[in-house]
């Protein structure tokens, strides 16, 4: 593992406690239209963009948002949007995130959000934290056509901070998340308890990322120290 000159940070669950109500604002439009979801679990759809929530329930919506399938698409993702942003004021920051970012701000560290979720929303997420100005940008569903696990949400990420893979850390929180990630190269640190998630380090929250961020700098001086002796004159011969 090597310390990065970025981080790519995800945002529901990550930074912020969103997915409470992103359920709740699935659940309200669902209801309302008398569709029963309660067989995809207590949690549902964590990670999932918006469109692939939609291609998996609109066989139990039928017509009741209209015939045409495109129209009746984007009636419940404008309904589930609405929702979301009247009750964003509920969203909270996850334990250590606002200190992460802080950090990392100034320690000089570029940041960009990669997120499945629509930009109002993305935005009302990164209000929440106080820590919208801390970001250079932020890669939204809208900004791409194959959102994660796909690779493509990470690629654009690189490109918003002109930056390589390898220069650059992923924070993220579920399977579909540090698989888009780890597809487009970045190295993957993991939060929370998803153990089916794959990453190059794992921490239950963010209360340890400085100190842990601070390691990785200690670990590159030992790694070009270790370099540095191997190269020189007389070693391994």
């Amino acid at each position: 593992m090597s310390r990065a000159r970025a981080v790519a940070w995800d945002v529901d669950g990550t930074l912020v406690d969103s997915e409470p109500l992103h359920l709740q604002a699935l659940q309200a439009v669902c209801h309302a239209h008398g569709v029963d979801i309660s067989d995809q679990g207590a949690t549902p759809f964590i990670g999932v963009a918006i469109a692939q929530v939609w291609r998996i329930l609109a066989p139990r919506f039928g017509q009741t948002l209209g015939r045409d399938p495109e129209g009746a698409e984007q009636t419940f993702r404008a309904a589930v949007t609405r929702h979301y942003l009247a009750h964003a004021h509920q969203v909270r920051p996850m334990p250590g995130a606002r200190e992460a970012l802080a950090y990392l701000a100034r320690q000089q560290v570029a940041m960009v959000a990669v997120s499945s979720s629509e930009r109002t929303i993305v935005m009302a997420n990164l209000r929440a934290l106080d820590s919208a100005d801390l970001f250079c940008g932020a890669i939204c569903l809208e900004d791409v056509q194959h959102p994660k696990p796909a690779a493509e949400p990470f690629i654009r990420a690189l490109a918003v901070l002109a930056l390589t893979a390898a220069d650059t850390w992923a924070v993220e929180d579920s399977v579909s998340g540090a698989r888009s990630a780890r597809a487009a190269g970045l190295q993957v640190l993991v939060v929370g308890g998803d153990l089916q998630a794959p990453c190059d380090h794992r921490m239950p929250d963010l209360l340890g990322f400085p100190p842990w961020w601070q390691s990785l700098d200690t670990q590159d001086h030992q790694d070009l120290r270790e370099l540095t002796r191997l190269a020189a004159p007389g070693v391994n011969k």
